[in-house]
């Protein structure tokens, strides 16, 4: 059992989901919890509950519990549609969600890799603050395949 459990913090779900290091574990007891303040309230330690849901016939067909970070919430996403493929052969026709899963290796995984159409809003990073170059600062030549 806690060889079970030790593994699991090892998971994508939890502690790889992301390359970096939290500064501090939060609680000892329960190292997999992720200090969060996402739903606008006082900050207290939390999972992110995943639904896998069949919107045509209101059935959830597919829970996954993961640290409250993005990355893994995305790999939350590969899992459930995986373990639906896989276990019941099924195979969504779309895929709905919020911005928070409109990374490029997800929208490449469930449209190019599984044919899943996405309606996911992706994050528009293209107006940088941080004095690195935009978007705008580049001109692609679509002729000769160059930006410049």
């Amino acid at each position: 059992m806690v060889r079970e459990y030790l593994a699991t913090l090892n998971d994508a779900a939890f502690g790889t989901a992301s390359p970096v290091e939290p500064k501090f574990i939060t609680s000892h007891s329960d190292p997999e919890s992720q200090w969060t303040g996402a739903r606008g309230g006082s900050a207290c330690l939390a999972y992110a509950t995943n639904y896998l849901i069949d919107t045509d016939n209101g059935v959830i067909l597919g829970v996954e519990a993961t640290r409250s970070i993005r990355q893994a919430k995305v790999g939350s996403v590969r899992t459930m549609i995986d373990r639906l493929c896989d276990t019941f052969a099924l195979q969504p026709e779309c895929l709905i969600a919020d911005a928070a899963n409109g990374t490029g290796e997800l929208l490449d995984r469930v449209d190019c890799l599984r044919g899943i159409a996405p309606h996911i809003p992706v994050f528009d990073k293209s107006a940088r603050r941080e004095g690195t170059f935009e978007r705008a600062d580049f001109v692609h030549d679509a002729e000769q395949d160059t930006s410049t």
